[in-house]
Formats: structure tokens, sequence, C-alpha cells
């Protein structure tokens, strides 16, 4: 029988498992390559069809819903009633100019951001062709059988087919608050989502054990899938910088309005005609109100966002990006964090006194509770691809080495039942056959399982720890392995919170893990900045001291906390202690909190990195949760930054990106506000004066194309100058600062007056009035282009960064000063601009301008930084 797309629609969860199976046409090892070519044919991708990307001709047409080209076109109409075609035809052209820069500045905002979704892909652990892989989760088809931990986002609709105390969180779905309870058994085929006990379903959560299940829907066809069709096409809201930044806008805009509509009044109150008053007023409107913004932000966000990426660090939401830049403490963990998860076991230590527990069989029994993959078992061991985490991966090897193959073990030695870790407990825990005898066996943090090990003599413990604590001094990390034999008639039962004795201790562990190589430069270099380092560790006090002191931490007594004592600290006592701080050890997921909290209390932003599901309550209280890429799919999910090397200098990479792109968004806004301001005060000015106006309609818009497009995006690529140096913004989301509000004045005032005052004193002096207003029209975009080079860096002297280092932004101004040479020299556009040609020494005294503006701005910047 050849499987069809219709059995997707059977009722699964009413079927047993041999008959799910049957139907699927597969067993509990998985399918064959051939088989999995065919149902990718017939089924497609295991991926639901995002929202629609905005067709380019709708973005296009969408920028006509502007108030601003609206104005543009009643003007161009009104020109036409009164046979100004000239005037017209400028109009049209320039509304149609002021669209197709919008589309750019859009299309390329949304393409960034569409892009950014390719970094983060989901891997799934999947039985094929008699053994285990880890592949995309893409890939998935009906049929394939998968491993699921908790942790894990369940990547399509699922019937279980074994479980071990699983539960998985199911609230997107049915909205439940707790957890719901899975088993194999079926249930009644009228049973509802949340009571379909031996279903899993796509995008929900495993919270606790594991289980294997079978893939019957995929995509669309899942339940989460049918949901996102009926809202694909709903309107997507804006994150919180993006309404702040419109809000900001809008409020911009007003105020700009009530300036236009006063120098209209002005301006024909002066004699100017009501026509030309119109369409002057019109002109200063439209290229004044910053309506391409929110845009442009956009498009700064995810550039950043974008290089971030290469340095892989993904930054999953983009309000994100403020937040980091204000960061002041960094919550750490330690293992492939600060270290490079690159274990290696140092030594295995045999506390059992006996023959039937030699190294050997020790390295057995730590494997029993491991979980990992194996892609390739059959080649030599020292050339394994090993999926796990980093110490379990190290035993897999060492186990190797000594010739023990975890793919012949399972033969050897059976787990019953087995309790995986988690960071409550410190331990895990199996129920082993192993010789025709029963075993409890735990393994974890050793002072936990000295703890249940009763059988062992109190004095033999205490030199046991006291050797413990010794090598976890030396830096090494270690792991604890207690056991107990069960007589076969007990029953062979774990549950998460169940309380063990009667153990003995049978050895412990050890491993080292080397530091990472520039970790200690780059934390020294941000400690000289005022961001701290905090390692926040569940590991064992010893070696979180070891690591911080190879650091170049101070470590003394005051400098470190234990779980226990953080634990039952007030919260006023760990306010005192917080100064010092520098090492918390064998810290509970309720501790990772309470730090946190305590941190943000004293006004301190918080990033805090995790891995685990128990990580996630901590994740979620931090400003900014930081997941490592090989953690948990619920960790990644609560996360505003996800570290795909899970380095700790992507942290700070991220921290870097977080100023530089706030940054470049104050630059755009005091370069698109100053030139506002400018404009404002030279036209208002000749109003003032009964001057006539020195810029017509056109030539305002003329300008207002080349400033407000290609050079302020520029700003999104400036990368010359160290932006950890620069103190983080304590108020988040105040786009338009005192420093900002007085560097654009500074920008926009004198410049304006000085100009202004050059045009009365020519036109005085009798020079030809066309002349005049063109050298006024040539220098008001010039010196417009000059001042982005001085606002590059707000913080340093022009002179003392790279002139030419930002290739966008030179380009941008030689593409404005070509559009003002031909605009003053080209026949046609001199009649349509109203311009004449400039003879050489005018346009030095053009240059001029614009270099005394650039001066007058390093001036400003000067006197600030003073």
């Amino acid at each position: 029988m050849e499987i069809t797309y219709n059995v997707t629609k059977k009722s699964f969860w009413a079927l047993k498992v041999n008959e799910v199976l049957d139907l699927l046409e597969t067993t509990n090892n998985g399918l064959t390559d051939e088989e999995i070519k065919e149902r990718l044919k017939i089924f497609g991708k295991n991926e639901i069809e995002e929202r629609k990307k905005i067709a380019k001709l709708k973005l296009f047409l969408n920028q006509f819903k502007n108030p601003l080209i609206f104005l543009l076109i009643i003007a161009g109409i009104i020109t036409l009633i009164v046979k100004d075609y000239t005037g017209t035809a400028a109009i049209f052209s320039a509304a149609f100019i002021n669209c197709i820069l919008g589309f750019y500045q859009e299309n390329k905002a949304e393409e960034a951001l569409t892009h950014l979704k390719s970094y983060i892909k989901e891997r799934v652990r999947v039985m094929r062709n008699d053994r285990e892989f880890e592949i995309d989760s893409r890939d998935l088809v009906p049929g394939d059988v998968i491993r699921i931990s908790q942790g894990n986002r369940i990547p399509a609709d699922c019937r279980l087919v074994y479980t071990n105390n699983f539960l998985v969180d199911e609230a997107i779905l049915t909205g439940e608050a707790l957890p719901a309870n899975k088993s194999t058994d079926p249930v009644n085929f009228e049973m509802a989502i949340g009571d379909q006990s031996p279903m899993v379903f796509s995008g929900t959560m495993a919270v606790q054990g594991f289980a294997n299940a079978v893939v019957c829907r995929i995509g669309p066809e899942t339940e989460i899938g049918r949901i996102a069709s009926l809202v694909k096409n709903q309107k997507q809201d804006k994150t919180p910088l993006q309404k702040a930044i419109s809000d900001f806008s809008i409020k911009a805009s007003i105020i700009i309005l009530l300036a236009t509509t006063a120098i209209f009044f002005i301006g024909t109150v002066a004699g100017n005609s009501i026509l030309e008053m119109f369409l002057t007023s019109i002109a200063i409107l439209v290229s004044a109100i910053p309506e391409g913004l929110p845009v442009a932000m956009t498009v700064i966000l995810a550039i950043g966002v974008q290089r971030l990426a290469k340095k892989n660090g993904i930054i999953r939401k983009l309000l994100a990006v403020e937040t980091l830049g204000s960061t002041s403490v960094i919550l750490t963990d330690k293992t492939g964090t600060l270290t490079e998860a690159k274990m290696e076991l140092s030594k295995v230590i045999n506390y059992s006194n006996t023959k039937d527990f030699n190294e050997e069989t020790i390295m057995k029994f730590s494997l029993a509770d491991s979980d990992v993959i194996i892609e390739n078992p059959k080649d030599p061991y020292n050339k394994w691809r090993i999926i796990g985490r980093p110490l379990e991966i190290a035993l897999v090897r060492a186990a190797g080495k000594h010739g023990i193959l975890p793919h012949h073990l399972k033969k050897e030695l059976k787990v019953l039942n087995y309790l995986p870790f988690n960071s409550s407990n410190k331990f895990s825990a199996s129920i082993i056959e192993y010789k025709s005898k029963i075993f409890l066996c735990l393994m974890g943090a050793p002072e936990i399982l000295i703890r249940v090990s009763t059988e062992t003599p109190h004095e033999k413990r205490k030199e046991i720890m006291k050797e413990i604590d010794k090598i976890a001094y030396n830096g090494e990390r270690i792991i604890g392995i207690a056991i107990k034999e069960m007589a076969r008639e007990e029953e062979i039962f774990l549950a998460p919170k169940q309380k063990f004795s009667g153990l003995k201790f049978l050895a412990a562990i050890s491993f080292t893990d080397p530091i990472r190589p520039g970790v200690r430069n780059t934390i020294h270099k941000i400690e000289q900045i005022g961001i701290r380092t905090v390692i926040v560790t569940g590991d064992h006090r010893g070696t979180a001291e070891a690591v911080a002191k190879e650091l170049g931490f101070p470590i003394k007594e005051i400098n470190v906390i234990n779980g226990t004592e953080l634990d039952a600290m007030s919260n006023e006592e760990l306010k005192n202690r917080l100064p010092y701080l520098r090492v918390v050890s064998r810290v509970s997921p309720e501790g990772k909190m309470k730090i946190a909290k305590a941190f943000q209390d004293i006004g301190k932003v918080i990033a805090m990195t995790g891995d685990g599901i128990n990580d996630a309550p901590s994740l979620k209280q931090a400003d900014i949760g930081v997941a490592m890429g090989s953690g948990t799919d619920v960790a990644k999910d609560i996360a505003e930054l996800v570290l795909l090397d899970n380095n700790f200098e992507t942290i700070v990479a991220a921290i870097e990106e977080g100023r530089r792109t706030m940054e470049n968004i104050r630059k755009v806004i005091i370069y698109l506000f100053s030139d506002v301001l400018n404009e404002l005060l030279l036209i208002g000015s000749s109003l003032i004066f009964s001057a006539s106006i020195p810029l017509n309609a056109l030539q305002i818009l003329w300008v207002n194309m080349i400033e407000d497009s290609a050079p302020a995006l520029s700003l999104a690529f400036e990368d010359h100058m160290d932006y950890l140096l620069m103190k983080p913004k304590k108020t988040p989301l105040k786009l338009l600062d005192a420093e900002m509000q007085k560097l654009i004045a500074i920008c926009g005032i004198p410049t304006a007056l000085i100009l202004f005052g050059i045009y009365a004193l020519l036109l005085k002096q009798g020079f030809d009035p066309e002349l005049v207003r063109t050298f006024v029209f040539a220098s008001f975009g010039t010196y417009s282009l000059f001042t982005i080079f001085s606002l590059r860096n707000l913080r340093k002297s022009i002179f003392k960064y790279d002139f030419f280092s930002n290739q966008y932004l030179l380009a941008s101004v030689g593409l404005g000063l070509l559009l003002i040479a031909i605009a003053i020299y080209i026949p046609f556009f001199q009649n349509l601009l109203e311009t004449v040609p400039l003879p050489p020494i005018w346009i030095l005294g053009v240059l001029g301008i614009g270099f005394m503006n650039m001066l007058i701005i390093e001036f400003g910047k000067w006197m600030y930084r003073k």
C-alpha cells in the first residue's frame, strides 16, 4: 500500500501505537532514504507559510497614501489650474521621486527583516535508516520517528510511541496554564485537543521528561498551521521602539506644520502672492516633516541585527538592540560561554573498594544517563561526530578511548527507567539492569549525592568531599556517581521530586575545560568602561573560583556566594553584597532570578545567560535574556539574544552593536532635524526682514530629494569607532535628549543665519538676484551634505577618524553634489528650477560655506565635550 496525503486526516489519538505505525507505513526504527524522498514529494516541507511579503507594486502604491505626497498632488493640481505647466510637471515629478525613494527604503527594510529569519533553524533528533540523526525540522515527513526531550519545541503534530515522565506545555493551543501529562494509551476519537493525551502538537513545549513520537501531520496540516492560515494576513504590531519613533515623528510633524503655517501667513502679509507662499509652504512642509524616519530607523536596526548575526549573535526582537546598548552587568554561565566547552576527562576516582566496580564499569554506569547522538558510530572514536551536552560528549569520547562503545553497551547494560538531569535536583537518576542485578544510579553534583549516600560511612564521606574540593579548586569540573542495589521485587519507579537515601558513593569523575582565548582581555576591556561580569553557575564553588581567578577577577571570601547561602539571604543582605559579587556557585533557577532582580532594584541593566528550561524564568526577568545556541528551545524562545557559538565575546559584541545602532539613530535624527531648523530659519528670516524668499518651492523639494534619502541611510553603515567606550543612555526610548537638542541647534542655527546675512548683503551690493538665489540654493544643498561628515562621530573631532571609511556615505554625498551641479549647469533644469550657472569664484564661495559649516559643528562638538 502506498501512503497518500489523506492519511494525515486520521484520528491518531484513538489508535494503538502499532496501528498508527502501520497506518503511516513506518517502524520504531524510522524510514529509509527512498521513503523520505517519496514523502517529501507528497507532503512537501514541514513549514508554515508566513505572512506574505507586501508585493513590490503594492508597496510602491502605498507611498501615495502619505499625506505629504497628497499635499504635493494638490499643489500640482492648483498649478495646473492656473496654467503653470512647468510647475505642475516639476511638482508631480517631485511627488513621483519621493514615492520612489520611500519605496526603496521600505523595500530595503522589508528585505532586511525577512533575511533575519533565516539565521535560527530548529533542529530535531530523528530515527532514519536504523540510526539516530539531528536534522532541520523543515525536513520532517509523516512517518518519521523523533526523540523529544525537556526544553524542546515540538516540531510537528505527532503520536507518542514511548514516554517517560513526559509533560508538555500546550498553552498556545488550549490556554491551559498547567502542563499536560502525556501517555501512549489511546483515547476516544471525540476528545478535544486538550484531552488527546497520546498526541503532541507543533509549537508546544516539552517541559519534563522525554518521549519518542511518530510524525503524523506537518506544516499547514498541523493544528498550529491551521490557526496560522487564519491569521497570516493580519497586520503585524510595531515594536515599542518603532512606536516611539512614529510618535516622535508625529509630534515633530505637528510643530513643523505650525511653523510652516506661520511662514505662509507672514509671507502673504509681507506682500508675497498667495500661490507662491502656498507652494513654498507645501515644499517646506514636505521637506521638513521626517516622513521617512520610521523606515530609516527600521533599516538601521535591521542592518545592526544583520551585522551582529555575522558574529554569531541573533537578536530575536528589534527592541532588544536599544536595551543591549545600556547593559551594565552581565550575569554569565561558565561552561561553554567563558570556557571552550571542549571537555576532556581528567580522572576517575573509584571509592567502591570492590572488584565488581573497576574504572571500566564506572564508565559504563556514567554512560547510562547520557543522551547523545553519534552520527558516525562505525568510525574510530576520535573521529566521532557527537551531538549533545559538552560533559556527556566528553564521557562518550573517554569511553570510546577505553573501547566502550555506547551502541554496543545497550546490549550489556539496560536502562529500565530514567529521570533526566535538572538544575533543581542537580542530578539525574536511572534504574539499570547490569549482569542480572538491578541498580539505582544517581549522577550529578558530588555534595548533593554525598548527602543521600548514607551507606558510605560518615568519616569516609568527609574525606571524599575534602578530596573533591581540592580537585575543584584546581579548576576541574566534577560529577559524582552514587548507586544502590535494588531487589527485583522493588517498584521500578522514578519521579522528579522523589527523595533518595541508602546509596553508596561510587566514584567521582573530573573534567578539564580550558578558558576561551580572548575572553580574559574582553572582560578586562568592558570592566574598564563600567560593565561588570558576574559568573553565575551550577558548578562547584571551587571550580567557579578557579575559573574566575584565571580570568583575572580579584577573588576573596566576600566576592563569592554559594547557592545555599544565596537562598538564605534577605533581599537587603543580597543588595549589600552586590558591589563585591563576582561568583555565584551551585545556583538554583530561583537564585538566578533573585540576583537579577536585586541588580535591577539598584538601577542596573542586566544581561543574563541560560540554556535550560529551568533558566526560562530568569531569562525573562533579565533586561536582556541571552540563550545559548546549543540550549533548549524554551530558553531560545524567551531570550532576546541567541549566541550561536555560545561565546561570551559575542555578548560583548552584541552590547557594542546595540550602542552603535542607537548612536546611528541619533545621528540620523540630528542630521534630518538640523536641516529642518536650517530651512525654517533661512525662509523665516527672509520673511521677517521683508527680503525676497531665497529658495523657491522646487528648489526646496530638490534639496529634500538629495538630503533625506541616501545620505541619512548611509549612517547605518558607520563602523569606525569603539562604541563600547560610549556612555549608555539612561533614558530608554527617549529619542531627543538634551545633548541632541543642543547639537541640532549648533548644526541648524549659525549657518542658516550666516547664509541669510550673506544673501541680504549680496542683494544690497546690487548683484543679480537670480545669481544670488542660485548661490544660496547651491550653498544650502552643499553645506547640508558637508554636515554629515562631522555628524559621523558626535564625540570625536573629524580630524581624529578616517574621513573616507564609509563608502556608502561618500557615494551618497557624491551623488548629491552631482545633482546640485545638474540643477545649476544643465539648461533644462536651469529653466525648471530658475537657476543660472555659477562662475568659478562663486563655486569657491559655495564650498567655503560648506567647510565653514563643518568648522562650526566641530566647534560645537568641542564645546559640548568640554
